[in-house]
């Protein structure tokens, strides 16, 4: 393999299910104003969202990686075949084991790839992608598929008996499904491409958000004798302050890094589990806040779309012609854990 002047993303791919679901919808299914004597559009109003889409309950994890997996490979203009790394970076998944990677490289076509599963909430995408390009770069792979299918809907809380479980359960109520991918490729312009990237974590801070957990062996569940308890919890407050005390420092190191300033930036992509969240936070970031309009939102549309999300955002900002080549764009992620992740790239 020649020496890789550069790593960059050469097709996104989203796959949304049809089905559209309010959050006056949501707010009656869980009986906020019956059992909780809430008024009407209490949930809109603290997190932001007024929609979300869930898929159908026969739809599997890998279905909807797949589909935003062959969009992501036609927009770069690539076979299946040519894909030597495919990644999948889903939160849920299809099964423990195998890796739902190889359920969807079957269904892709892609028999030629290496396939393995990355998990990290939801900074899972953008640590894919950091996987992907260094694989690239130390000439393990040439054309890697990242690929994620998220079926939140799945770990709602509906049975929520008081206030403060209720606001342990408000995380799971605004959550959202969706797959998304995008293809890294090496390239030989040195002024496009993926550029500076920084990670941190605290892992002392992993149990305000806890989904998927197993129970002890002795503690099954009374109703179905599982020992998977699939339901979100999430302490809104402290997630907020430990995420984001880290983003910070994390956003700061890597635009130092890259030599830009706020306001030579073109277009900004934050994971966003809330729009409210998003919101609370810019006050937080120092000189972010002068760039805070150039933030593609989709929380108050889609909700949490955990690791789908930024893969919409891109999206939906390069149809729009936001996101052109050319473009400075600066990738944040804030997720439970907790961990932080700032990367930046030209598009």
């Amino acid at each position: 393999m020649t020496s890789v002047s550069t790593v960059r993303i050469t097709g996104i791919g989203v796959e949304l299910p049809a089905d559209v679901v309010t959050t006056a919808e949501v707010e009656e299914r869980a009986g906020l104003r019956e059992r909780f004597g809430l008024e009407p559009g209490w949930l809109e109003h603290v997190t932001g969202v007024r929609t979300r889409r869930w898929a159908s309950a026969e739809v599997q994890p890998s279905e909807l990686a797949t589909a935003a997996g062959g969009k992501a490979l036609a927009r770069a203009g690539l076979d299946p075949l040519e894909v030597d790394t495919l990644i999948f970076a889903g939160i849920t998944r299809d099964c423990l084991e195998p890796a739902t990677a190889n359920l969807v490289a079957d269904a892709l076509g892609a028999r030629n790839a290496r396939v393995f599963d990355l998990l990290n909430a939801c900074n899972s995408l953008v640590d894919a992608i950091d996987v992907g390009d260094s694989l690239i770069r130390c000439g393990k792979a040439e054309r890697v598929l990242v690929a994620t299918g998220e079926r939140a809907s799945l770990a709602i809380d509906w049975q929520a008996r008081t206030m403060e479980e209720l606001l342990q359960a408000v995380a799971s109520l605004v959550v959202g499904d969706g797959g998304g991918a995008v293809v890294l490729e090496p390239s030989d312009d040195p002024g496009r491409g993926l550029r500076a990237r920084e990670f941190r974590s605290d892992a002392t801070q992993w149990r305000h958000a806890i989904g998927g957990r197993f129970r002890p062996g002795t503690q099954a569940c009374e109703l179905c004798g599982g020992l998977l308890d699939r339901t979100f919890h999430c302490d809104g407050r402290n997630l907020f302050a430990a995420a984001f005390g880290l983003l910070y420092p994390t956003m700061e190191t890597v635009m130092q890094r890259t030599g830009w300033g706020y306001d030579e930036l073109d277009v900004i992509f934050c994971h966003q589990p809330t729009k409210r969240f998003v919101e609370k936070a810019i006050p937080f970031l120092g000189d972010l806040g002068r760039a805070a309009d150039k933030l593609w939102g989709t929380a108050e549309r889609y909700g949490n779309t955990s690791t789908t999300s930024l893969a919409l955002a891109m999206a939906e900002a390069e149809a729009a012609g936001t996101l052109a080549a050319g473009a400075k764009v600066l990738v944040l992620a804030p997720s439970s854990g907790v961990s932080a992740a700032a990367m930046t790239m030209v598009w």
